[in-house]
């Protein structure tokens, strides 16, 4: 077991500090943005003219929020990738041989260690984007929200339903696929790129990831048909790295 944790350390050692960083980084845009959202007092028109404070997901989208988001999960995932790659004279394949374990055992370790990389920023972001709505509930006039302001706004927005769906099992079932693909996508990056092949399959997976974030709450169609592109890109990897430990050799233009 202490030769998978040895793994398992040598990928948080490349890179937790630098993802720390980027986590706080992102903070504190995102919170910067969104501060200075509210202080334009932004208004929405109702009826006869009058107008009344814009709701919360408005801020959201007048502080480009979600652009920040994607910024951070690009950097992660170049982060994540360039971390198993062998660029400017590396050794790390060197390295994983002598761990005593099989490179192909060292990816899988890579790719739990890379899902839990997306989870934290998942989850900093969800707190974040639930953190803003408590204090645009907190400076707003009380006769314009309510106790379920911030579930509205968590169902009106393309963005914010992607990051927390509530009860729509699909987009959590995608959440979960995402973070998967690119997690295993972005782990045999590296390990194509030490075998001279290109994995193009992390590009793929990250374009689709992306595409969809803003997505609004009743296009299930687009949901549920990227995570089959998804699916198939995972299980294309996977199914690369498996052909490649039980010896069944891959040559140089397979498991792109």
């Amino acid at each position: 077991m202490n030769k998978h944790l040895s793994v398992l350390g040598l990928w948080a050692r490349q890179t937790m500090g630098k993802i720390l960083a980027l986590l706080a980084v992102m903070a504190a845009a995102e919170t910067a943005l969104f501060a200075w959202a509210l202080s334009q007092g932004l208004t929405r028109d109702i009826m006869d003219n009058q107008t009344c404070p814009a709701p919360v997901e408005d801020l959201f989208d007048f502080a480009k929020i979600d652009w920040v988001y994607r910024i951070a999960v690009i950097l992660l995932f170049v982060l994540l990738i360039l971390s198993g790659t062998e660029l400017k004279g590396g050794r790390l394949g060197y390295t994983l041989r002598r761990l005593r374990i099989s490179e192909e055992a060292a990816v899988l370790w890579q790719s739990g260690y890379h899902m839990v990389c997306l989870a934290l920023l998942w989850a900093v972001q969800a707190a974040l984007a639930l953190g803003f709505c408590l204090w645009y509930a907190g400076t707003t006039d009380p006769a314009y929200i309510s106790d379920q302001s911030a579930f509205l706004a968590f169902y009106r927005s393309g963005f914010l339903h992607g990051l927390l769906p509530l009860a729509n099992v699909l987009r959590w079932g995608y959440i979960m696929i995402s973070g998967v693909a690119l997690g295993i996508t972005s782990a045999m990056f590296g390990y194509h790129q030490r075998h001279g092949r290109k994995g193009i399959a992390g590009f793929v997976a990250l374009a689709l990831t992306l595409w969809t974030y803003a997505v609004p709450a009743g296009e299930l169609g687009i949901i549920g048909s990227t995570s089959v592109m998804l699916a198939v890109v995972t299980i294309w990897q996977l199914f690369t790295l498996w052909m490649a430990w039980k010896g069944g050799g891959i040559d140089e233009e397979d498991g792109k």
